[in-house]
């Protein structure tokens, strides 16, 4: 699992000048319009916003059709300029305004071939502890535990009733800064969760702000671990609470009702690495 090197001051390439795409009855503002309303879950082609994502996906062999900047936007970083040879394209932003709406607006983003997705066989089959999510909806949460899960070397996370229709949503990529392309990510019903259970040898832990037992219990666990993590207002479900064998929580503030999910998942995947240090 290889993640893009940050750069700190890229060097930019002026973008070779080309027709603007100044109506929105251009085929080109069409297909980003047909995308855009559809979603990324619906559609062969997915939108990625923002270079450093788009190099990420490139990085992990997504396939990249075209590039468009907006607005004044004239350059590109020369890391993504010289990848591959990529159309590049620009829009008005009169265009820009029309296809994104009230949106921040996104000035680099990319149309690319949706990846294959991800099963659970994939998690079964790499090394490293893995995140359940039960109920878990925020996609900014979703895609921050998608970043930490890649920081900490984890084998990957399985979303349950997460409410999404695809991993490669537009928003998903976006919060986990593209990493959603390295890290196997995917969706399930709680169903599948016991038989995944056995079969990736792997033993179920809950974080609970009832449990008793810290969460630097965690690093003592043996073998891998699966941690469950539930919505901030109603936890995990009852089934999957049931089928946890240990239970921690995270000593706060008592003023403080709860911490973030993503917060919770980073120091329990953190524990983790005592156990190999």
């Amino acid at each position: 699992m290889g993640f893009v090197p940050a750069l700190s001051t890229p060097p930019t390439t002026r973008i070779e000048p080309a027709p603007v795409v100044a109506n929105i009855a251009d085929p080109r503002a069409r297909r980003i319009r047909d995308i855009l309303r559809a979603g990324n879950g619906a559609r062969r082609t997915i939108l990625i916003d923002d270079e450093e994502n788009i190099l990420q996906a490139l990085h992990d062999d997504v396939r990249v059709d075209d590039i468009f900047v907006a607005g004044e936007t004239r350059e590109l970083g020369q890391a993504l300029r010289c990848a591959v040879d990529i159309p590049v394209h620009r829009l008005s932003d009169a265009v820009a305004s029309r296809l994104f709406r009230g949106e921040k607006r996104v000035r680099t983003f990319a149309l690319a071939r949706c990846p294959r997705r991800p099963t659970l066989a994939d998690i079964v089959r790499r090394r490293g502890d893995i995140l359940i999510l039960d109920g878990v909806r925020l996609t900014g949460n979703i895609g921050a535990l998608t970043r930490t899960a890649a920081a900490f070397d984890a084998a990957g996370i399985v979303l349950v009733n997460s409410g999404l229709i695809s991993v490669y949503d537009r928003r998903l990529i976006r919060a986990s800064r593209g990493l959603v392309f390295s890290l196997p990510v995917v969706t399930a019903s709680r169903h599948d969760v016991p038989a995944f259970l056995v079969e990736s040898d792997a033993t179920l832990v809950a974080l609970s702000v009832q449990a008793v037992d810290p969460v630097a219990g965690l690093a003592n666990l043996p073998g891998r671990v699966a941690v469950l993590l539930g919505s901030e207002r109603t936890g995990a479900s009852p089934q999957l609470e049931a089928a946890a064998t240990h239970r921690f929580s995270v000593p706060i503030n008592a003023a403080v009702e709860s911490l973030n999910v993503s917060v919770a998942g980073a120091l329990a995947l953190y524990e983790r690495l005592h156990r190999a240090a």
